[in-house]
């Protein structure tokens, strides 16, 4: 009886023991289970913190916001629909083609936890754990930006209509030389703005057109001076993260260059006042490297009714060794995937980037993560494939309509952009030469297709002849040009473009007569004056080339050309003073103008000016080392130095 009662009383303790052990095993189950659940503070607002709420964040680029519990709570399904999906955050690139800085992709674990999370309700979870929200100085993605400028007024965007192309000039108030590494456009609303690009403008060709104008802006079918900064081309639309790129390769901004935004404009159903900052990040040092753009495309596009796999491609051959900085691709609703790639001189191929689903609302700049180093000799591949048919969702035509090259969002477009750093600097000139020409004959190659379904137009004809005159092609851009003037006599533009082809093949007499004809029809003609003054200026009339660069310049103040030539004349005639102002006006506007400076030092040298004679010598050798006068006339300023004759004071 004993052992019976002894063994109960040693169960009794193994079973406290054992329900000692299975409570605490069921408390450690508990809190590890309770440590695996997925909650907002735990787990998901870490997430979107890092991919999703630098666009959903208020006053941001999305249309709602997602930086707070409530308000994912609110959208919890449609979250976990989109990541799912992976529409959502926008990452357009093929995985496993190239990385890219900045990829906004989610990792297959991060989705997994979206969906878990959206499964078991949606829960908050210790409010302890919840991260530090990301901050956003002044509303800016990138911080506090060292300048921002703005746009001095709204443009008025109509409720309805056609696309609005139109350019804005922003100025940008610096007295001294900064370097570039970012910018970023901050729209005080997204809503109608489909995509911009980004040029400088130091001629200030573009606020003459803008304060010409009543309405803010300018149309985009006038003619400026605006260009990328150099090597770089920057472009923007809503949601695209702003790139930085390393201190040696900044982009030089001169003091009294305007900023100048040509947008396309969508009208959304309702009057929106268009108003953009632009928040610049600069360098503290100069750059030390210059990129240069290859840039590929196709301006020959015409897309069937129905075709549902159009292929337009593009090919060119790098003349140097590069490496490959970042990549642009740009096209409008119809395209379906877009392909860059390499062929390497020995037959590899190489892939550059790919995007299977385009999607026009989504546009961006991708920047390597590690260059990729392509040859000399390797051809580089733009291959786009459109779908013109009704199974394509994104088709803005029901039923199809043929489709063909051009600017509206209607009609379509292929560009491939490639920034590339050559790897010996002495063969940037050669390789940007050579895209030059090759874009040249994408642009015949366009006017071309488009006259030959309108012979009858001038505007065409002539737009055919200026495009070869552009690759050296002079006789037959006469043809086309004489058939413009024959179709429209009262077309300014054509008799101009026709003088400048005359001149180029010595017919003075001629060119001169369409330079004149020109002007009769349009008196403010700047480029007829000048180019009618170069005329007369090289056949000995320096009085009449005179009055047309005064006219120019009186038109056109910040015209280089005519103040260059203005200045030789006042040379030529002694007047030394009034010749150095011409000189240094033209050198405010293009300081790389090496024979500027030859023609400044002469000035100065006629003035006894010998320290900045040599100085102006110097500057015009550096610019250009062949420059032969500048040799000569330095070497001799020089030598009266040193022989102690000097100069008159």
């Amino acid at each position: 009886m004993k052992s019976v009662r002894a063994a109960l009383v040693a169960y009794g303790r193994i079973a406290a023991i054992a329900l000692a052990w299975s409570a605490s095993a069921s408390v450690a189950a508990a809190q590890e289970q309770a440590a695996r659940a997925v909650t907002y503070n735990g787990q998901i607002a870490a997430i979107l913190n890092a991919h999703c709420v630098s666009c959903h964040r208020p006053d941001a680029v999305a249309p709602f916001s997602l930086s707070t519990y409530a308000e994912v709570r609110a959208r919890a399904r449609m979250v976990a629909t989109v990541t799912r999906r992976r529409v959502m955050p926008p990452w357009k690139p093929a995985p496993g083609v190239a990385r890219f800085l900045g990829e906004r992709r989610l990792r297959g674990d991060e989705i997994d936890i979206i969906q878990r999370w959206v499964a078991a309700g949606a829960p908050e979870g210790d409010p302890d754990r919840a991260p530090e929200p990301p901050s956003w100085p002044g509303g800016w993605m990138r911080g506090t930006p060292d300048l921002v400028v703005t746009m001095d007024a709204p443009y008025p965007l109509p409720a309805a209509g056609e696309d609005v192309y139109r350019n804005f000039v922003v100025r940008v108030p610096t007295t001294r030389a900064r370097f570039v590494q970012a910018i970023e456009l901050r729209p005080a609303t997204t809503r109608g703005i489909h995509h911009a690009r980004i040029l400088v403008d130091r001629s200030g060709s573009a606020r003459r057109l803008a304060a010409a104008d009543p309405v803010p802006g300018y149309d985009d079918r006038h003619v400026d001076r605006a260009r990328p900064p150099d090597g770089h081309f920057l472009g923007w639309a809503p949601g695209t993260v702003p790139n930085e790129v390393a201190d040696h390769l900044a982009w030089r901004l001169e003091p009294g260059t305007d900023l100048v935004l040509k947008t396309h404009l969508v009208p959304r159903g309702e009057p929106t006042p268009v108003q953009v900052s632009v928040g610049f990040f600069f360098a503290d040092t100069a750059p030390t490297a210059t990129p240069a753009v290859v840039q590929l495309g196709s301006q020959t596009i015409d897309i069937p009714a129905g075709a549902s796999a159009h292929v337009v491609e593009d090919t060119y051959r790098l003349p140097a060794d590069v490496d490959l900085l970042a990549v642009y691709p740009h096209a409008h609703f119809l395209a379906r995937q877009v392909e860059g790639y390499a062929v390497l001189p020995g037959g590899a191929r190489r892939p550059l980037i790919r995007i299977d689903d385009w999607d026009f609302a989504w546009q961006d700049e991708y920047r390597y993560a590690e260059p990729p180093r392509l040859p000399a000799g390797t051809d580089v591949v733009m291959r786009f494939v459109f779908d013109n048919s009704a199974g394509n969702p994104s088709n803005p035509s029901r039923p199809p309509r043929r489709v063909r090259f051009g600017p509206r969002s209607t009609d379509e477009m292929a560009e491939l952009m490639l920034q590339v750093l050559p790897v010996d600097p002495a063969d940037r000139p050669a390789l940007v030469r050579g895209v030059s020409r090759h874009v040249a004959q994408i642009v015949l190659a366009g006017s071309r297709h488009a006259l030959a379904a309108a012979p009858g137009s001038a505007a065409l004809q002539e737009r055919v002849g200026n495009d070869l005159f552009a690759v050296g092609q002079v006789g037959e851009a006469i043809r086309h040009l004489v058939a413009a003037v024959r179709i429209a006599p009262d077309r300014a533009s054509a008799h101009y473009r026709l003088g400048t082809a005359l001149a180029t093949i010595g017919s003075s007499a001629d060119a001169m007569r369409s330079y004149r004809r020109a002007l009769d029809l349009r008196p403010d003609f700047v480029e007829a004056h000048n180019n009618l003054g170069g005329l007369l200026h090289l056949s000995g009339d320096l009085d009449g080339a005179a009055r047309h660069y005064r006219r120019t310049l009186a038109l056109d103040p910040a015209h280089a050309n005519a103040r260059f030539n203005l200045g030789n004349i006042l040379l030529g005639a002694g007047r030394f003073a009034e010749a150095e102002h011409e000189f240094r006006a033209t050198l405010a506007v293009r300081p790389e103008f090496a024979d500027a400076h030859l023609g400044l030092g002469s000035a100065l040298a006629a003035q006894g000016r010998r320290a900045g004679a040599v100085e102006a010598y110097r500057a015009a050798l550096r610019l250009d080392p062949n420059l032969s006068e500048a040799r000569r006339l330095l070497a001799l300023a020089l030598g009266r130095r040193e022989g102690g004759q000097g100069f008159r004071r």
